[in-house]
């Protein structure tokens, strides 16, 4: 099951979940968007968010193809949809 095992047990417990989540990570960046998503202590989710900006952020500078690129554009998107302080409307309308 790779880089989800640790996954499967604490949060997901469903092996086939786990295993359809492993084959959706085409990237290696992606695995510190799901730690973020994940993280179920407060005091570690800045640390986490953060990490996946990071590495958003480095891939941003030489995506390897436009299936990367799209997929960075809509992991940052979720990143600031999901962990903003007050979401407005106005995030969902672009």
């Amino acid at each position: 099951m790779g880089r989800l095992l640790k996954y499967t047990r604490l949060v997901l417990h469903d092996p086939m979940l786990a295993a359809l989540l492993d084959e959706a990570l085409e990237f290696p960046w992606q695995q510190t968007l799901l730690d973020a998503f994940v993280e179920w202590r407060p005091d570690h989710l800045p640390g986490k968010i953060n990490a996946a900006e990071r590495a958003i952020a480095a891939r941003f500078c030489d995506p390897t193809d436009l299936n990367e690129q799209i997929a960075l554009e809509d992991a940052l998107h979720t990143l600031r949809v999901l962990f903003s302080k007050g979401v407005s409307d106005d995030k969902f309308t672009n």
